[in-house]
């Protein structure tokens, strides 16, 4: 039987309802992803590894959680164990690579920043920490270093976080290849550091953008992969809709005037919530901030809908279109003003940011899309392209800490456990251990040294009652907590010891 080729669409920091097939009254426009929607298995209740670039996109090239990776939070920052992606025969590229794969990457990498540190602005920025301020967390890696190149894949190597992928020197080769001059007007309010939602527009053309020229090295690659007597994975991520937001003038000219309506919990008190979520809260603001942050956002949106229809076009006028697997995601989503004012994503485990898109449409032609409820997680995504590509494990690993959601293309009854799991340790210099951990219709957030919380989703949604103090609810708590135990034992999770012992459940009960 012919091999598949599998293509893997990341989107970076994408709220879930900012998508028609998940929220029908979205003010922001994606025709291109709506349709390959329409075509796919639509998982309505997806949730990311964590809520944070380089733990969720670990995820994705190994299959286990963040806690088993080594990066908890982003590389080279506090609270994460590892800051370059190891070398393993279980990573994604290398076991699609010992089944004949050719593997192509190109976009957002983040899983490291190469072994010369020389070679770009971040890896030098560590050199002087560790040179200027005696930092001796970054010695170990000064000349050693992952990049997609490293591991297997052909493409592109983007070192580090990128900042939206604008500086990168590929980026300017092409630019000047292409006499193409880049325009940006930054328009982004005072900022105080640890802030984020810097602002502006593209004035230049459309070619000229970070999000047109990583599209056209994923049509080139793909291009020369499938001339290749070997079947093609192809990565393909975007910086966006990750702030910068720089949306081009024509995709912010839609959204300019608009006018948002404000979040149902932007005014919410946050007397009540884990002090851990003022990192990034900015309740000095007005709705007016989040409100324009949001048009760029979902101008932003717009523009890398464009540039996927343009990729989908390209598919189908080479005849790859039906033949091919695609599987759309991203690594974690976006507060925008929820929840009182929180701004980005991390130390928070609300759905804004941990409920992610994800569909699959599968090689198939005329495919009746539908969406299934099902509990499911970055990791599955994992497991699901090794599955689609005929790979079988035949070791312990198995596919790690991910299933195979291959059978909801044909079964959409499958049978499924109804629990899913979200790390988090923060993304900024203070390190919060967090767990969400999701049971049927209830959402359980272990906040480590802080306050927990439990909503019941279904009379809920907003999650803006904290049921955790609750006495009617204490029997379900418990109930709760004893089940999350038990999936910590069958994951194998660091914590699980002391969880059990916080919450004197398990083996604590004995004591």
């Amino acid at each position: 039987m012919k091999k598949k080729n599998i293509i893997f669409i990341c989107t970076d920091q994408h709220r879930k309802d900012s998508l028609k097939i998940y929220n029908k009254d979205t003010l922001c426009k994606t025709p291109n992803i709506d349709t390959l929607a329409s075509e796919s298995v639509v998982f309505n209740n997806a949730y990311t590894t964590c809520p944070v670039c380089t733990p969720a996109r670990s995820s994705m090239q190994t299959g286990l959680f963040p806690s088993k990776t080594g990066f908890e939070s982003n590389t080279f920052q506090s609270g994460s164990r590892c800051h370059e992606l190891q070398d393993t025969d279980y990573l994604l590229s290398r076991r699609l690579n010992s089944i004949g794969y050719n593997c192509g990457f190109t976009g957002k990498w983040h899983l490291g920043i190469g072994a010369d540190k020389t070679a770009s602005e971040e890896g030098l920025s560590l050199l002087n920490a560790l040179n200027n301020r005696y930092d001796m967390t970054i010695a170990p890696y000064v000349n050693y270093g992952t990049l997609p190149t490293d591991v297997g894949y052909i493409g592109d190597d983007f070192p580090g976080h990128g900042n939206g992928g604008w500086a990168y020197p590929q980026f300017h080769e092409y630019l000047k290849q292409n006499n193409l001059e880049l325009n940006i007007v930054n328009t982004t309010p005072p900022k105080r550091p640890g802030d984020h939602s810097t602002l502006g527009e593209v004035l230049s053309p459309i070619e000229s953008t970070i999000e047109y020229y990583v599209t056209q090295r994923a049509i080139d690659l793909i291009d020369d992969l499938s001339k290749q007597d070997k079947p093609f994975f192809f990565n393909l991520n975007y910086w966006g809709p990750h702030e910068p937001f720089f949306p081009p003038k024509e995709y912010l000219d839609m959204y300019r005037d608009l006018d948002i309506p404000e979040w149902e919990s932007f005014k919410e008190d946050s007397s009540t919530m884990p002090r851990c979520y003022e990192l990034i809260r900015r309740p000095e603001l007005p709705w007016d901030f989040f409100q324009d942050t949001l048009r760029h956002y979902y101008a932003c949106i717009s523009h890398i809908d464009n540039q996927i229809g343009r990729l989908i076009t390209y598919l189908k006028d080479k005849g790859l279109y039906d033949d091919t697997v695609i599987i759309f995601s991203a690594d974690h989503g976006d507060n925008q003003g929820c929840h009182g004012g929180l701004e980005n994503k991390s130390y928070s485990m609300y759905d804004d940011t941990t409920n992610i898109p994800l569909f699959i449409k599968p090689a198939k032609n005329d495919y009746e899309g539908y969406i299934q409820p099902a509990l499911v997680g970055t990791c599955d995504i994992y497991a699901t392209i090794l599955s689609q590509a005929g790979f079988i494990p035949n070791d312990k690993l198995g596919y790690g800490d991910g299933r195979d959601l291959s059978g909801f293309i044909e079964n959409k009854n499958q049978d499924w456990a109804d629990e899913i799991v979200t790390e988090g340790m923060g993304a900024f210099d203070i390190v919060v251990t967090q767990r969400m951990y999701r049971k049927g219709k209830y959402k359980y957030v272990f906040n480590g040294a802080d306050k927990d919380q439990l909503f019941d989703l279904e009379k809920d949604p907003k999650e803006m009652n904290n049921l955790i103090d609750n006495p009617e609810y204490a029997e379900k708590l418990l109930e709760i907590k004893n089940s999350f135990a038990d999936y910590m034992e069958k994951h194998n999770d660091l914590i699980r010891h002391s969880f059990c012992k916080i919450n004197r459940i398990k083996e604590w009960k004995l004591n």
